[in-house]
């Protein structure tokens, strides 16, 4: 029998398929919102709540990955392009150099050196003039607004056009027969670094380096202190430094120095002069392979500079703009209702945004039963075995596909359940309040009774390894 704190959690359904229960684990009704239906077609599965317009966190770059797929297709590739009008003389660039970035959301200092090598084996070594940085991909990158008590950390850095291997730097941790030391990778010449680490005695483990270093920052220098195992020897740990347009400057000068390169004198921004020939360029993997960073690892730096890129597709003086006009049109093609949708970055790190779980559950529909379907799922979390699901529905396993998402006072699952015959239920699962965090075993719970309810085969709530945490209220 249920105790009486947990018995208000039980609503009613209704469809034409007749009334059942669902059991909310200790949610109020005012708390969550519900959809779910089977993607082959059918009557609604679970309704509650599924008109209000709430904050979807994460499951936002559903939206966003649906459209990409559909404006941008799944072969879409960024190109990044040094260019110049200057001559080439024995080896000498008698000008400026033009980075025209292209805002690609996997550019990585790899990527970068890979460029660079391109523009040696064009003949040139040493560059006379500027660096230029042409960033007229985006007009604007839009806004993230009150995280200010999150700056600095990873999962707020903006998208950019020049935006290079995600703005952070990486420390790289030895300790061998030459002592325990520390290495900035890309060296960047605005930051410095100040070790005082000494080798720890012992066979002490290593999953976490941050477990035996502090690592301190303050503007350009980096302060780390510690005692490192020898098995921490190959180590990194990632530091968020400078800004976008320093960070790639100064990335750029750091690899074109180790090419053996000399120069460019200075660098500013500014736009590629007409009739500017290309000297170099990088081609990005296709959107696919963004997509896969953007939904399995919840990737906000990355989700917004695809969100950006279907602005600029779009056309516009203002790239935001313009990428919330590419869904609304794409919305309003396939006959969904954007009543309660309000966008800000297409991310879903944000306090504004709003969608309702119907819209999110017929954008998974319409993904599912559209020509790009697979390729929507395969960018999603298997659960129990990677991304952003690794550690949750052991029980369930990976037939579940589900896209997560986590504010403060947020937390969301999105995605798809598919049967053993092939049968597939699409589901939207949103909590909306201040009690959001704690509740998590109760959100994993609903949805596990709703691929229960749908799939008898499939394991219900009672099987889950937090089933008792779901009973707390």
């Amino acid at each position: 029998m249920k105790s009486v704190i947990h018995a208000f959690a039980l609503i009613l359904l209704t469809s034409t398929a007749g009334a059942a229960t669902l059991d909310l684990h200790g949610l109020k009704p005012d708390e969550v919102a519900i959809w779910a239906a089977p993607v082959e077609g059918g009557t609604e599965l679970a309704s509650l709540r599924a008109d209000a317009a709430v904050n979807p966190a994460s499951t936002m770059k559903l939206v966003t990955s649906w459209t990409a797929l559909n404006r941008l297709k799944p072969g879409y590739h960024w190109t990044t392009r040094l260019v110049s009008a200057a001559p080439l003389e024995n080896g000498v660039l008698k000008g400026d150099l033009v980075w025209v970035g292209a805002g690609d959301p996997r550019f990585s200092t790899a990527n970068l050196q890979e460029l660079l090598r391109g523009l040696r084996q064009r003949g040139v070594q040493r560059i006379d003039g500027r660096l230029l940085l042409d960033k007229s991909a985006f007009s604007s990158i839009g806004t993230a607004e009150n995280f200010g008590g999150d700056e600095g950390k990873s999962f707020t850095v903006e998208p950019d056009t020049h935006l290079t291997g995600l703005k952070v730097a990486w420390l790289r941790f030895f300790n061998d027969a030459n002592g325990a030391r520390v290495v900035l990778d890309p060296p960047l010449a605005d930051v410095s670094v100040q070790a005082k680490l000494s080798s720890a005695g012992g066979s002490a483990s290593c999953p976490d380096v941050r477990q035996w270093v502090q690592i301190r920052q303050q503007a350009g220098q980096i302060e780390v202190s510690g005692k490192l195992p020898a098995a921490c020897d190959g180590s990194q740990a990632y530091v968020n430094v400078l800004e976008h347009n320093d960070f790639a400057a100064q990335s750029f000068a750091a690899l074109w120095a180790e090419l053996g390169g000399s120069g460019p004198q200075s660098v500013a921004i500014a736009p590629a002069p007409a009739g500017a020939r290309t000297l170099a360029q990088f081609q990005s993997e296709p959107l696919t392979v963004a997509l896969a960073d953007i939904n399995k690892y919840s990737n906000n730096t990355m989700a917004r500079t695809v969100y950006l890129t279907l602005g600029r597709e779009e056309g516009g003086s203002d790239t935001p703009a313009a990428a919330q006009r590419a869904v609304r049109r794409l919305l309003a093609e396939q006959h969904i209702s954007d009543e309660a949708l309000v966008l800000e970055n297409g991310c879903g790190l944000s306090r504004r945004e709003r969608v309702s779980a119907r819209l999110l559950g017929q954008v998974l529909l319409n993904a599912a039963r559209g020509p790009y379907g697979g390729e929507l799922l395969a960018s999603l979390p298997l659960a129990s075995e990677d991304g952003t699901l690794k550690r949750r529905f052991a029980s369930i396993g990976p037939r579940l596909r589900m896209k997560t998402g986590t504010l403060k006072d947020v937390k969301a699952l999105a995605g798809y359940w598919q049967a053993a015959d092939g049968r597939r239920l699409a589901i939207v699962a949103i909590i909306n309040s201040p009690r959001a965090l704690a509740m998590g075993p109760a959100l994993d719970g609903i949805v596990a009774d709703l691929i229960h309810r749908f799939d008898r085969s499939a394991p219900d709530s009672s099987q889950l390894p937090a089933a008792e945490a779901i009973m707390q209220p």
